[in-house]
């Protein structure tokens, strides 16, 4: 009994937990914020501005998270080991940072210049030209803030991120509320709201960075093995981010943006799981990173099973009280949304249930080729389902490509990770 309970006082009280608590608490700020903003818009917008701004949305962070190339997460694999040498690390961290404003530059230009294009593209209409300039603003801003929390994250400096996670939401909620008691909100204002958010989030996120590390000199091969290593989690996260950020664009291109307005609706409560995924996965990281030990891995990896299947459990909870929870923040006109609600929180058991295989193959084992893999399929899965399952189910469709997706996806690399460990187990 003693041990079992030493056992849960290390799995609560230990560095890691620690560390997972305060990003936790960054999100679930930030989350709890969002679901604000969300609510304003949803009852204030018609379900079609509101799927028009939830496209412009996944447009924005899609092409943020894409323009990572993998550099972000890359970080937490080479600068934790660097740390006992700092010329090095900083000379590494200017060679990513550079890196990271060009790619930035290049993508708000091309997406400013080709506006009215990408305008009758996605909304089959040009009247959108003003809002695609905005986003692309935003764009440019959510690609250097989360190039930032990468790298402070992989720096350990936790508590910096949560804040910083948790402002970046109030401050586009305050922005809002201010419209609300100035003016009516629109679908025009309530983007110019997301943009001018990010663009303060930005400045004061680099309040927090000491720029001395452009005082180090940039070294090509260090360009290139950043590049080398980051550009198979890049391509990895593009077709993750394309599978999972694509619905919205679709629904809005193939039936209409009412449709996409209401699986937005859900679709927006249960982006918290991502979120908080992804925190985890940010504190795991680095520790993960200098492990070298099999049964040192063993033990890390039942704490991180330990959490995964905690927030399993809430998803659980949320799928039986969906309806309630729906009717309660949007009122009565959301209730179409609540099968999407579900679905979507369905697919959600099998994107979190991956994170302790994911976290090994990227940070243990060295091997992003593993996700690299699993996101064409899955990319597949989800372009190929939406075009059958949305002319058949409407909204319903791309909660269904989902759920396959990450099912399939969640099952193959926990399986690769078996092959790989005990490939070493008999080397």
């Amino acid at each position: 009994m003693k041990s079992k309970i030493r056992l849960l006082k290390t799995l609560f009280f230990s560095p890691t937990a620690r560390n997972t608590y305060t990003v936790f608490l960054g999100n679930v700020l930030s989350a709890f914020f969002s679901f604000l903003f969300t609510v304003i818009l949803v009852r204030n917008l018609t379900f079609a501005d509101f799927g028009y701004f939830s496209a412009l949305l996944s447009l924005m962070i899609l092409t943020s998270e894409l323009s990572d190339i993998g550099i972000g997460h890359s970080l937490s694999s080479f600068l934790p080991p660097l740390e006992d040498r700092q010329e090095k690390l900083k000379s590494f961290l200017k060679a990513a940072f550079a890196t990271q404003i060009v790619i930035s530059l290049l993508v708000s230009l091309l997406i400013i210049i080709l506006s009215k294009k990408l305008s009758l593209i996605l909304f089959h209409s040009p009247n959108f030209n003003n809002l695609v300039i905005l986003t692309a603003v935003g764009i440019f801003c959510a690609i250097l803030v989360n190039f930032i929390n990468y790298s402070l994250s992989a720096r350990h400096k936790f508590l910096t991120v949560s804040f910083l996670t948790a402002f970046g939401g109030l401050l586009r909620l305050i922005l809002l509320l201010i419209i609300l008691v100035i003016t009516a909100i629109t679908l025009d204002n309530s983007v110019l709201t997301q943009t001018l958010s990010l663009a303060i989030l930005l400045l004061v996120t680099l309040l927090f960075i000491n720029f001395d590390f452009l005082n180090y000199k940039t070294k090509v091969a260090d360009v290139k093995k950043l590049l080398r290593f980051a550009y198979l989690l890049g391509i990895a996260r593009m077709f993750t981010s394309i599978a999972y950020r694509l619905d919205v664009l679709m629904l809005v291109s193939i039936k209409n943006a009412t449709e996409a307005g209401i699986y937005s609706t859900a679709s927006r409560v249960i982006s918290i799981y991502p979120l908080l995924s992804g925190s985890f996965l940010t504190v795991i990281a680095p520790k993960i990173a200098v492990i070298t030990d099999l049964y040192e891995l063993k033990k890390y990896l039942r704490k991180i099973i330990f959490a995964t299947l905690g927030l399993i459990s809430t998803i659980l909870f949320m799928i039986m009280m969906a309806r309630p929870f729906m009717i309660i923040l949007f009122g009565e006109k959301t209730d179409p949304a609540v099968p999407v609600f579900r679905l979507l929180l369905l697919s959600m058991i099998f994107f979190v249930g991956s994170v302790p295989a994911v976290s090994v193959a990227i940070y243990y084992f060295k091997k992003p080729f593993i996700l690299t893999v699993n996101s064409v399929i899955q990319l597949a899965i989800v372009v190929l389902g939406n075009l059958i399952f949305i002319p058949i189910y409407g909204r319903l469709g791309p909660a269904i490509s989902l759920i396959l997706a990450f099912g399939l996806t969640s099952v193959s690399t926990t399986l690769m990770i078996f092959y790989y460990w005990q490939k070493k187990k008999i080397i």
